[in-house]
């Protein structure tokens, strides 16, 4: 009994020996897994696309330039006053006539009335009106015109202006304006000559009293113009404007212009629309630049 004990003990001492006498297991670290490398996205690379070839620009063609026709020679207007003579000065513009209104003003006289004047010295230029001529002295032309005639002053004539009236037989045949505040003596040179008398026109038969329309068919198309600063004087300036002249026009019954203006506040205007009944009032012959003494 005892001996199986004994045995039971040491058979139980030799297994404790052995199991206390292992080496405890070493906890092996487990290897990490390799972490997968990340292969890059491949970048879409554009190619450089190829140079282009330069443009060659068209030649140019440039137009041969004709000479052109020189105009007329328009004389200038030596300290011309405005009352004599429309601001700007009138020189032949062209003016592309409106279809209806040169319509509206084609009711003329027939051409055939229109007939240059048969006495010389009653004839309207660009030089002079009779025997009075532009650059002429005052004694030169008591001399032409020889008795009959008489030589009235008209004070106050135009604004800034007085005037000599060259009249026979009581009938006012034209004018010379001066310079108000001095006084036109017989040495003095003759610069403006201004008529409103009906017997004196040009060689075409244009004269005061002639109907704008029938100046139209010797003359060409008519622009009207009215300065408000010139105090509303009103003139006619033709497309076949002939130098040297400036016409101004008379108003029918009561109207205060020929022409048709359009309401505006600009200070200067103009129209090809007219009254047919107005005529022309005063043609005004005036003395180039470069040939009279400056005025007074």
């Amino acid at each position: 009994m005892n001996r199986q004990i004994y045995l039971s003990l040491c058979l139980l001492a030799m297994v404790g020996v052995t199991a206390c006498g292992q080496k405890p297991p070493i906890a092996i670290a487990p290897t990490p897994t390799p972490t997968p490398m990340l292969t890059p996205t491949p970048v879409a690379i554009q190619p450089t696309p190829p140079a282009s070839p330069p443009v060659q620009s068209a030649p140019v063609k440039i137009p041969t330039i004709q000479p052109t026709t020189a105009a007329p020679f328009t004389p200038k207007i030596s300290a011309l006053p405005k009352a004599l003579y429309p601001l700007p000065t009138p020189v032949a513009i062209p003016v592309t006539p409106d279809p209806v209104k040169t319509k509206a003003n084609s009711k003329t006289e027939p051409i055939s009335k229109l007939k240059p004047p048969t006495d010389p010295a009653q004839q309207i230029t660009p030089v002079g009106i009779g025997a009075a001529k532009i650059g002429m002295s005052f004694k030169e032309l008591k001399e032409q015109v020889g008795e009959g005639f008489e030589f009235p002053v008209k004070p106050s004539f135009l604004e800034g202006f007085d005037a000599i009236a060259v009249t026979k037989a009581g009938t006012v045949q034209y004018y010379i304006p001066y310079p108000t505040g001095t006084q036109f003596t017989d040495t003095d040179r003759i610069q403006h000559l201004m008529t409103d008398n009906p017997n004196y026109r040009t060689p075409q038969g244009v004269g005061p009293g002639t109907p704008i329309g029938q100046a139209v068919s010797v003359y060409g198309g008519a622009t009207l113009s009215m300065s408000k600063e010139n105090e509303s004087r009103e003139f006619i300036n033709f497309t076949q404007h002939p130098n040297g002249l400036a016409f101004r026009p008379k108003p029918a019954g009561k109207r205060s212009f020929a022409g048709e203006y359009p309401e505006s506040n600009e200070e200067y205007l103009k129209t090809q629309k007219y009254d047919r009944r107005a005529a022309i009032g005063q043609i005004t012959v005036s003395c180039p630049e470069d040939k009279c003494e400056p005025d007074r």
